[in-house]
């Protein structure tokens, strides 16, 4: 089930902006973060299973942020490199990103402000097969920190110079939805795109892959990692809560049609 749990346990390790922002915003953390964010935090692989509206998305999102808070406030700001990969097999995503990403980090900025830290500057891009030529541009003279983009553009960017030294700072990839491609000739091809991503960094990617349904998980598990190494599970189930009740008229059922009437009668 996906009960709430207190947010000061879960995010024991979260930077202080970060904890403030969640708890402002959520009453409680779910069982999919409290489960995942420990494993996250200490840089293990994880998959997440867990229904639809369990915030999954935001657990990884909010994971990543809280790293590169700590990392920019220890190191007086980030470099201008990509450090995080976010992987979709859906080409709508403004919506899950405005919700997941924008939003937490412009309220974990406000945050930062009023605790008096210095202002810090998390930069994100989009790169999918509809992205302006000038945004791309862009994007090659100034790497975002955290890339949102599909397993096509990965393949994409890997295939050029500019895309592999871009991508060469990775040190996370989240795979969203990750059941749809996992059996499929697309998810083949992502799997070697995150091997050759894998062999661009100096040091081993933490993995994070979401999705609601997954079977066999262990399979899945194994082809979010790549052969020989390890990945926690979080298997929170499938099932949603369910809130039934029957509603019954307060008056008798009777006629609503005069045709309705003449059957009676007849």
């Amino acid at each position: 089930m996906n009960l709430p749990f207190p947010a000061d346990h879960a995010m024991a390790g979260f930077h202080p902006a970060v904890r403030a922002w969640f708890s402002q915003t959520f009453p409680a953390v779910t069982a999919a973060q409290a489960r995942a964010w420990p494993l996250i935090g200490q840089r293990r692989s994880t998959l997440v299973a867990a229904p639809t509206g369990s915030g999954k998305t935001l657990t990884a999102f909010l994971a990543v942020l809280d790293d590169l808070v700590h990392r920019g406030l220890e190191q007086g700001g980030l470099p201008d490199q990509t450090l995080v990969v976010y992987v979709s097999p859906l080409k709508a995503l403004s919506n899950d990103i405005q919700i997941n990403l924008q939003n937490p980090l412009a309220g974990i900025t406000e945050q930062l402000r009023q605790m008096g830290l210095p202002p810090l500057h998390i930069t994100t891009a989009v790169r999918t097969g509809d992205t302006p030529q000038k945004d791309r541009t862009a994007m090659r003279k100034t790497a975002p920190h955290i890339l949102v983009t599909t397993p096509e553009s990965l393949y994409v960017l890997l295939g050029s110079d500019s895309g592999r030294q871009m991508l060469a700072s990775t040190r996370t990839v989240i795979v969203d939805e990750i059941h749809a491609i996992a059996a499929s000739k697309r998810g083949s091809h992502l799997a070697l795109s995150l091997e050759r991503l894998q062999a661009l960094c100096a040091e081993p990617l933490m993995r994070i892959g979401l999705s609601a349904t997954q079977k066999p998980i262990e399979a899945v598990s194994r082809f979010l990692v790549g052969q020989g190494r390890s990945c926690e599970i979080v298997d929170i189930g499938h099932a949603r809560p369910r809130d039934l009740d029957i509603e019954v008229p307060p008056v008798p059922l009777s006629a609503v049609m005069a045709n309705d009437v003449w059957e009676l009668v007849y």
